[in-house]
């Protein structure tokens, strides 16, 4: 009897091990409950965090990188950075800080960050003003290297004097975009547009609208400067392509407005044979030279003055029309965006020709590529689509310029 209960003891032992071991391989139910979390588990990583901001970071319908980050034709090479985790601090080494265009630059750095599709990249952004101090400007930099940011945007009070600071940066893993007044350090990508083709599209707008065939006064800059210089021979070569536009004069007009009205009103005295005018910047003087004088409208070619954009539109029934193109303080924002994009491991060219912001008579829209209700003065080529920066003039001017 002892013995019976023996061997039915084991194998009652037996058959419940066996039961454990089948139970080893959890039931349904048991493999759908989640394992509890220690608090560390739950901490998203670094990793993490950065796939989160980008994906929150989609960008705007129309942002292309090619398009926006075209070489430049004196490019010398493409760069790419290791990829980083985001988001990213980033910081603006400004310095001159004197006049409107500055002005709206740092406004419209300050919008632009609060973009839905940058906001979740930047973890802190910082701009920092030095004024032409350039010993002051380097400094300025020397402290953001040493605060450990991700990424400097510099608008330098000189071309030559930062290689050196450039190269710490570098040397820091710190990505530095020059753009404006732009650098000679080989380390730093260049951003801006290009002033030569900037003529030329004045001038290609003339042509078309004088059929190829009349006389064209072309009102230039500041004399010696390589913005003067490079627009006045991106015109030049486009008028030499169609020999029956003649430039009869050539008058300085230090992209002042004042200077522009009273060099045109001294030509419009003397002349009444000129069919269309090219003139790199303060427009609005040349078109109120034509009002004055009680002359009818010519063809146009100018700079993106808001009070020039008033005019085309204003005048347009007139007979006035022509182009628009402009030095936008939106690059500031252009340079941003290549900064994140390097950051994440894109490759870009190291010398990057930003899109010319142009308007026409054509396609001159109130509120968002001119603007009846702010002043003359205001740079209106706030947009550059293709890069993602879609700012409202609205957006701008609730910022500080500070």
């Amino acid at each position: 009897m002892k013995k019976t209960f023996v061997i039915l003891f084991v194998l009652l032992i037996t058959a419940g091990l066996a039961v454990a071991g089948c139970g080893a391989a959890a039931p349904p139910q048991a493999a759908q409950q989640p394992a509890a979390q220690t608090e560390a588990d739950a901490a998203p990583t670094e990793a993490t965090k950065s796939e989160a901001a980008v994906e929150a970071a989609a960008n705007p319908a129309g942002y292309d990188v090619a398009t926006c980050f075209a070489p430049a034709s004196n490019n010398d090479k493409t760069v790419k950075f290791d990829a980083k985790p985001g988001p990213y601090k980033i910081a603006v080494s400004n310095s001159f800080i004197g006049n409107d265009w500055r002005t709206q630059m740092i406004q419209m750095a300050k919008a632009y960050v609060k973009q839905p599709h940058v906001a979740p990249l930047i973890e802190e952004f910082s701009l920092v003003s030095s004024g032409q101090d350039v010993a002051a400007q380097i400094a300025q930099m020397d402290n953001m290297i040493a605060s450990g940011v991700d990424a400097i945007i510099l608008n330098a009070a000189s071309p030559t004097a930062f290689d050196a600071v450039i190269r710490r940066a570098a040397d820091a893993g710190i990505i530095v975009v020059s753009f404006d007044n732009v650098v000679t350090a080989p380390e730093a990508v260049l951003i801006n547009e290009d002033q030569v083709e900037f003529g030329r599209e004045l001038a290609r707008d003339l042509v078309k609208r004088l059929n190829g065939k009349g006389n064209v006064v072309m009102v230039t800059g500041v004399a010696g400067t390589s913005v003067d210089i490079d627009r006045t021979k991106g015109g030049k070569e486009v008028f030499a392509e169609n020999p029956d536009i003649k430039v009869v004069a050539e008058v300085v007009g230090n992209w002042d407005t004042g200077t522009a009205q009273k060099v045109m009103a001294d030509l419009l005295a003397t002349r009444d044979d000129i069919n269309g005018v090219w003139a790199q910047g303060g427009t609005p003087g040349v078109v109120q030279a034509f009002i004055d004088a009680g002359k009818p409208f010519v063809p146009v070619a100018g700079e993106a003055e808001n009070g020039f954009r008033k005019q085309l539109a204003e005048y347009k029934d007139k007979g006035l029309a022509g182009i628009s193109v402009g030095q936008s303080p939106g690059l500031i924002a252009v340079s941003i965006q290549a900064a994140l994009e390097l950051l994440q491991g894109r490759e870009l060219p190291r010398v990057i020709a930003a899109p010319l912001p142009i308007a026409t008579t054509e396609t001159l829209e109130s509120g968002v590529n001119y603007f009846p209700d702010l002043p003359d003065s205001f740079f209106t080529p706030i947009q550059f689509k293709s890069c993602g920066v879609d700012l409202s003039a609205k957006d701008i001017l609730a910022q500080s310029a500070e």
